[in-house]
């Protein structure tokens, strides 16, 4: 199944605006896929240390914020969007 994960602020400009990455179509898959394309370090921008997303990232999937509400099954082009936590001043 293929999916495109998008990145803003921060995330964009260590990865680029986007990528598209076949999966198993869970969520965890396709963040597994994309860090083949773009190297281990990219798991630890998305999740902790015991393997569960980060507490300081925001993730949807098609508009949709997975701390709102449970995301099972991926659909096929689902648009995946990671923002990293937001600084300044």
């Amino acid at each position: 199944m293929k999916v495109k994960i998008e990145f803003y602020a921060t995330l964009r400009e260590k990865y680029g605006k986007s990528i598209e990455v076949e999966c198993d179509g869970t969520l965890k898959g396709a963040f597994i896929a994309a860090s083949k394309k773009l190297g281990e370090d990219f798991l630890r921008e998305i999740f902790d240390e015991n393997g569960n997303f980060r507490n300081d990232r925001i993730i949807t999937v098609n508009g949709r914020n997975i701390k709102d509400e449970m995301i099972g099954k991926l659909s096929e082009n689902a648009r995946i969007a990671v923002f990293p936590p937001v600084a300044g001043g």
